[in-house]
């Protein structure tokens, strides 16, 4: 049962975008500096899910890959400027934009010089995963120490911050035990079901924390 829905998932997941991005429409005028950095992400979700079917679908034969690698990229930018807004001066904000840009290079030498353009990203997704949970601790631990409210739940940042750990963290995992089971086509349809099962973990999370952004 619980295998055939994590297979399932892999065909219908991307359908949760509409949820998010439903929200964050009905929301728009309620979002925070920092929280408009989600809704650009999910625009971007939404565009690489719409233009990579449509290529896929008129042009099979098409390698989509380099796209992925640009996602990538444009994904942890817009994540780490989420992170830079909300921390403001919690530590020396110089050092955060030298991440993103950091990352920004050793990415495209990654696409260019190392894996290939044509070829999955993997040594980047691995690095912004590790880089996205670190700040996913930073920013629970500021919100521990602040203890600005009685009720983290009804917080945007909590939210978010949680869909952040559990899908980067988890697709860390996922990443690492597909490595191991390669040569197995059904347990790495299963590794990437809960890949699925992620992404929907993800946005509903995004899509609950932006329906709390008209709390200050």
């Amino acid at each position: 049962m619980v295998n055939s829905i994590l297979i399932w998932l892999l065909d219908y997941v991307q359908y949760v975008l509409i949820f998010s991005i439903t929200i964050a429409l009905i929301r728009y005028k309620y979002l925070t500096n920092e929280l408009k950095f989600i809704w650009y992400f999910l625009l971007l979700g939404a565009f690489s899910e719409i233009s990579t079917r449509s290529l896929s679908y008129y042009y099979p034969k098409l390698n989509t890959l380099p796209g992925l690698h640009l996602y990538t990229i444009l994904e942890f930018l817009f994540i780490g400027l989420f992170y830079h807004q909300f921390f403001g001066n919690f530590f020396n904000r110089k050092i955060l934009p030298y991440i993103i840009i950091g990352f920004i290079l050793l990415a495209l030498i990654n696409a260019f010089y190392v894996q290939g353009i044509f070829n999955f990203n993997t040594y980047a997704s691995g690095l912004e995963g590790i880089i996205v949970i670190f700040l996913s601790l930073l920013c629970f631990y500021k919100m521990l120490i602040e203890l600005d409210t009685r009720e983290p739940t009804k917080q945007p940042i909590f939210w978010i911050n949680s869909g952040f750990l559990f899908y980067f963290a988890g697709s860390l995992f996922v990443f690492i035990l597909s490595n191991f089971i390669m040569k197995d086509n059904y347990l790495l349809s299963l590794a990437w079901g809960m890949h699925a099962f992620l992404m929907l973990i993800l946005h509903l999370f995004l899509g609950i924390g932006l329906w709390h952004s008209h709390r200050r």
